[in-house]
């Protein structure tokens, strides 16, 4: 596949102009949801989590998140595990879960095993909340100070070496963050950048993982009076109903008749039924906006009602959520 352009951010990030950073060629973000503070142990949520968390969902960024870890015990994993899933409660992430290993004053003084275990402890217990986990750490200790070959045939991994040309090019990792002095449209400041060779959102979102739901795309056969359509390399859901059945607005209609969700993926060769009937025009009086290419609610509703904080009003006097897919062509209705 294509390698992906991610960045991850956190609270050192505090000003952020969402679209601007999707529009700049990033494909993904990992937002820092909390920290456990080493000297006493303490777990905190991340302070601007939420707010980035809103912010891309807005945009339609896919998200992933990091923990940073100051455990030095499975028990302190354990514990640490339980917050998070408390922070992550109720959201969808289309990029991993990590648990970020590098805290020297906890972690430095245990032996390889005793950290691995660590580790093992906290991303047993989050896979067995339903989440794709991976690990987070530099290459001295992956090298060193944790079983590398046992955590990659286990978890995906996502390694951090800033030293251009003599970075590190034998362990594996499914991303790769390069350098923590980059610089991103619509951030203020340093951002960490990162090259991704997963395509994380197809993986995650077959795999029902991170708030996903697994949903079996095998459909019943149809009966001999009904229409049906043979899914296309390149067809979505928006695409067919377009051409199918003439408006791409449609396209939940078309994913609920098969018995799917419209963020579920479909495949070439699968049979879809088509729904019969016709979505009514607009009405003279009602004005529409027809969607580009880098679009999102936000943006739109920046746009055309010039508050992009009524991009939840503009998705929802479309029928649909604020966190759904538009796509080019697509009309919506203008509150």
């Amino acid at each position: 596949m294509t390698t992906k352009n991610v960045i991850d951010i956190s609270a050192y990030q505090p000003k952020v102009d969402y679209q601007k950073v999707k529009n700049s060629g990033i494909d993904g973000v990992i937002l820092r949801c909390g920290v456990t503070y080493w000297g006493k142990q303490i777990p905190a949520q991340d302070a601007y989590f939420q707010t980035h968390y809103d912010g891309f969902r807005a945009v339609n960024m896919p998200i992933g998140v990091y923990y940073y870890s100051a455990a030095d015990s499975v028990e302190k994993a354990l514990e640490e595990a339980a917050f998070v899933k408390s922070i992550l409660k109720g959201k969808q992430f289309l990029y991993p879960v990590y648990y970020d290993v590098e805290n020297e004053q906890r972690m430095g003084p245990l032996s390889k095993a005793a950290l691995t275990a660590v580790v093992e402890a906290f991303c047993t217990e989050m896979e067995k909340a339903g989440y794709f986990v991976g690990v987070y750490a530099n290459t001295n200790y992956f090298q060193n100070k944790l079983d590398h070959a046992r955590l990659a045939k286990k978890y995906t991994l996502w390694l951090a070496d800033y030293r251009a040309e003599n970075a590190n090019r034998t362990l594996l990792r499914d991303v790769f963050q390069y350098t923590s002095k980059g610089a991103v449209s619509g951030i203020t400041g340093n951002v960490d950048l990162n090259e991704c060779y997963k395509d994380f959102p197809a993986v995650i979102k077959t795999s029902g993982k991170n708030g996903f739901s697994s949903v079996e795309t095998i459909t019943p056969p149809p009966k001999p009076s009904e229409k049906t359509y043979t899914v296309k390399k390149g067809d979505s859901f928006w695409k067919i109903a377009q051409e199918q059945l003439g408006d791409g607005a449609r396209y939940q209609e078309l994913a609920s008749y098969n018995g799917l969700r419209a963020e579920d993926v479909i495949y070439p060769g699968q049979v879809l039924k088509l729904p019969g009937g016709t979505t009514p025009p607009p009405k003279p009086s009602e004005k529409t906006y027809t969607v580009k290419k880098g679009d999102s609610f936000w943006k739109i509703a920046q746009e055309q009602l010039g508050d992009g904080a009524r991009y939840r009003e503009l998705a929802s006097y479309n029928g649909l959520r604020a966190e759904d897919v538009i796509y080019p062509g697509q009309v919506l209705k203008l509150p």
